[in-house]
């Protein structure tokens, strides 16, 4: 097996208050708002291709896209600014990230293995870098106590604002977590 180190583009689109929503629906309920909340997340990227090599990993209480930099068709901050607001319309309190990173990616097929024995192994990714600075800005949103963190939003990875070569008109406070730097630009 041989792997590169190739740049990408994550975002993640997080139901941030699904606690509040389990322990206040009744079961029929809550199955209903979270699969519209799938739903409309899933529907929105189908219908507007972000990039070609586009990969979806349901996290059950988020999704997340991951693509090669360099392989958008759209532009992602604009794209994710917008599936928030879809989302906010439905009465969701969300969590936009767009972050950057490198991560790891197999040039050459694995050969295929027979399936463990009583053991469904569902690999997310290989190592990702996005996808550890998105959930990041998702723990950071609830805060240590579940209470004082960032709140719902549309965050942006200050990586991902070098990478699509962009600039802020002002000077957005600066959101840092586990080594990484964040600014909200919606919500």
């Amino acid at each position: 097996m041989t792997f590169i180190d190739q740049n990408a583009f994550g975002l993640l689109l997080s139901f941030h208050d699904i606690e509040n929503a389990e322990y206040s629906l009744g079961p029929e309920e809550f199955v209903e708002r979270f699969e519209l909340f799938r739903s409309t997340v899933l529907e929105h990227a189908r219908s507007k291709p972000l990039a070609s090599g586009l990969s979806a990993l349901d996290l059950g209480h988020a999704l997340y896209f991951e693509f090669e930099d360099g392989d958008q068709l759209l532009d992602p901050m604009p794209w994710l600014r917008e599936l928030h607001k879809t989302l906010t319309l439905e009465d969701f309190e969300v969590v936009a990230v767009l972050s950057h990173g490198g991560r790891w990616v197999e040039v050459e097929a694995a050969p295929s293995r027979p399936p463990e024995a009583e053991l469904e192994l569902v690999r997310a990714k290989h190592p990702s870098e996005a996808l550890r600075r998105a959930l990041y800005a998702d723990t950071a949103s609830h805060g240590s106590d579940g209470d004082d963190g960032w709140g719902s939003g549309v965050f942006v990875d200050e990586d991902a604002i070098s990478a699509l070569k962009r600039a802020f008109k002002n000077a957005p406070t600066a959101l840092r977590v586990a080594g990484a730097t964040f600014f909200r630009i919606g919500g």
